[in-house]
């Protein structure tokens, strides 16, 4: 009866097992954030920018935002063109996601460094990691 026992806990683990690979295998969310936001050629727009206790996401509208992988970022609308910096760091254990636009309105609501709350090939969340005000950046490929 124990082995019976045993043996029903054995493909069990092994079922669990292979279900939860076959989810991460083909979950962009498993990839890392620096491959999926600086694909080539790739537009990403702010979709989303709540700042304190407003949605100021119309602020951002027409920009268009190209992270390349050597850690340019491009902020361009029309012919405005802002040049800075991105890149992906460790600190306290969490992955965060630095910006640095500057100091040019409104970008430089911008710079900072953002936890990353969900990332796949279309979107990036990012919430700022002060918790005593509210700020959420979201970018969709365009």
């Amino acid at each position: 009866m124990k082995q019976l026992a045993y043996l029903s806990l054995f493909g069990l683990f092994f079922l669990i097992a292979s279900c939860e690979n076959s989810l991460t295998d083909d979950d962009s969310s498993s990839q890392d954030i620096s491959v999926i936001i600086s694909e080539e050629n790739a537009l990403w727009r702010i979709s989303y920018f709540w700042d304190k206790d407003k949605d100021e996401t119309n602020d951002f509208q027409g920009y268009t935002f190209t992270f390349e992988s050597d850690g340019k970022l491009e902020a361009k609308k029309g012919d405005q063109l802002q040049a800075g910096t991105w890149r992906v760091i460790q600190d306290d254990g969490r992955q965060k996601f630095v910006i640095d636009l500057g100091q040019l309105s409104p970008l430089e609501e911008l710079t900072d460094d953002w936890l990353i709350l969900e990332k796949s090939s279309t979107v990036i969340k990012l919430k700022d990691d002060n918790d005593e005000h509210l700020e959420e950046l979201h970018f969709s490929k365009i």
